[in-house]
């Protein structure tokens, strides 16, 4: 039983030798040297005692494959965990139950939802394990619909499946229906998990639900979960996106563990609200607290040197980044640094950076000196530029857009003519852009140009009266109907 705890409590190297002693160790002794590997930071070595075990003549049991199948997870070895699955069918596990979750659990992470679910209509069985294993599979592999299918399909279910729905939801960008099934939830007699709260609580940041998040922020001191990591970190993501600093502040104060995650939010939060001066104190504060920043964290610490345009402190946090916390620059950090170069008109040393770089630039890199080149009218740059970044995306829109203001704005009508022939030739289409506003906790989504709302014939005759008062004779605004446009939802 020492054996076993050992390998729990993470310390496999140690049962290792432990099991290194034993003589001829038993089927009990083998799998938990498979489930010690599978659960560390070197799964390899879980397969390689299960092949080792098969080569002393032990015959795997069913406690056997669910951890032999976590270590293939581990690796995202599709080919090697499909060879274990022949295995499993060898020895006759096929209608084992946590076998078939591990192998739905499998083949989901590595993109082979198909399997998955072959698995999944094979099985005779079928409990809420099997169910909540492919809700989060699908939900993995992005197919949201087809898990909201089988969720509905379930006659029962339990916190942890309707915690795997709402989490899919979240990870894949559908924040309201992620609310709207937390809603429903809380119509059941069940307790939201701490996973659940947090897939909310992101949800309500990726579309400013200020008081949906509000509400969850609530019911969390009403049922004394207290601010631990993740919870914490959520609530200060959350209203630092809805645009509530102090309340983010509050939060993070009130969190008894800081870890790094948390100390990024709420450096990034502030930079966001251009509270660069207050970004870099926290950051000296979490360095003298003994938490190493990561990769995140500078990427933060960036963003309040772009907000506040200050060149010198960016080069400082790169550098530092480098020579001190040994991190390599990541794309996102040059793109920081690009954006903050050519904000400040330095282009020379911003096309130098991009030289240096040690992966290609891409669309954001580009983008970013092409968005310097208009704020500082740099058309001959910024028309070389543009012409490469189209190249690069030929079916981003947004560049060609951007392109094209450019040369309005220097007055070549016939390249603005250009980039719309290019647009149709290519058959670009100009993604609508959409926006959110929260009225008494339920969040509305616009178009452009949309009048699927319930109450679009209100708000178009908002519009219409704003119009009429711009162009009245108290507004010298020649650009009304320009405004109205822009306005239109």
């Amino acid at each position: 039983m020492a054996f076993c705890a050992v390998s729990d409590m993470g310390d496999v190297g140690f049962a290792r030798l432990i099991f290194d002693q034993i003589e001829k160790p038993t089927i009990f002794n083998w799998n938990t040297m498979i489930r010690g590997y599978s659960k560390s930071n070197n799964p390899k070595m879980g397969v390689h005692f299960y092949l080792q075990m098969l080569s002393e003549g032990v015959l795997p049991n069913k406690h056997t494959f669910p951890f032999v199948i976590r270590a293939c997870t581990g690796l995202g070895s599709l080919f090697l965990g499909k060879s274990i699955h022949i295995h499993i069918v060898k020895h006759g596990f096929e209608s084992d139950l946590y076998v078939n979750s591990a192998l739905i659990k499998l083949y989901s992470s590595c993109g082979d939802i198909e399997y998955a679910r072959q698995v999944f209509d094979r099985m005779s069985f079928r409990n809420l394990v099997i169910y909540s294993s492919l809700v989060s599979g699908y939900c993995a592999c992005g197919h949201v619909d087809e898990a909201r299918e089988v969720f509905n399909e379930m006659s029962e279910r339990n916190e942890v499946v309707w915690s795997a729905m709402i989490s899919g939801y979240a990870q894949n960008g559908c924040f309201q229906e992620a609310i709207d099934l937390f809603h429903e939830l809380r119509e059941t007699d069940m307790v939201p998990t701490r996973a659940t709260l947090v897939s909310v609580l992101s949800s309500c940041a990726g579309i400013g639900a200020l008081e949906e998040g509000k509400w969850v922020h609530s019911y969390v001191d009403r049922k004394g979960f207290g601010y631990g990591l993740e919870l914490g970190t959520a609530l200060v993501d959350m209203y630092t996106k809805c645009g509530c600093i102090e309340s983010a502040c509050f939060v993070f104060d009130g969190m008894h563990k800081k870890d790094v995650l948390a100390w990024s939010a709420m450096i990034g939060g502030l930079a966001a609200h251009g509270l660069s001066m207050h970004a870099f104190e926290l950051f000296a504060n979490m360095e003298r607290s003994g938490v190493k920043p990561n990769e995140v964290t500078f990427i933060g610490i960036l963003g309040a040197c772009n907000h506040s345009g200050l060149v010198e402190q960016g080069w400082y946090y790169f550098d530092l980044m480098r020579r001190v916390y040994k991190i390599s620059p990541t794309i996102e950090h040059y793109g920081c640094m690009i954006d903050l170069l050519g904000r400040a008109g330095q282009f020379i040393d911003a096309e130098e950076l991009i030289e240096s770089m040690p992966m290609k630039p891409d669309g954001v890199i580009w983008g970013a000196l092409l968005g310097a080149c208009m704020i500082h009218g740099n058309s001959e740059l910024g028309e070389r530029v543009g012409k490469h970044l189209i190249e690069l995306e030929p079916k981003h829109s947004g560049r060609y857009v951007l392109l094209g203001n450019l040369y309005a704005a220097e007055g070549k009508w016939e390249g603005v003519v250009d980039m719309r022939k290019m647009m149709r030739k290519r058959g670009v289409t100009i993604i609508p852009g959409h926006s959110f506003i929260e009225i008494c906790g339920i969040a509305h989504r616009f178009l452009v140009d949309d009048k699927s709302h319930p109450q679009s014939n209100e708000i178009y005759q908002m519009l219409d009266q704003l119009t009429k008062e711009l162009i009245s004779p108290r507004f010298e605004n020649h650009n009304a109907l320009r405004i109205h446009e822009s306005l239109s939802i």
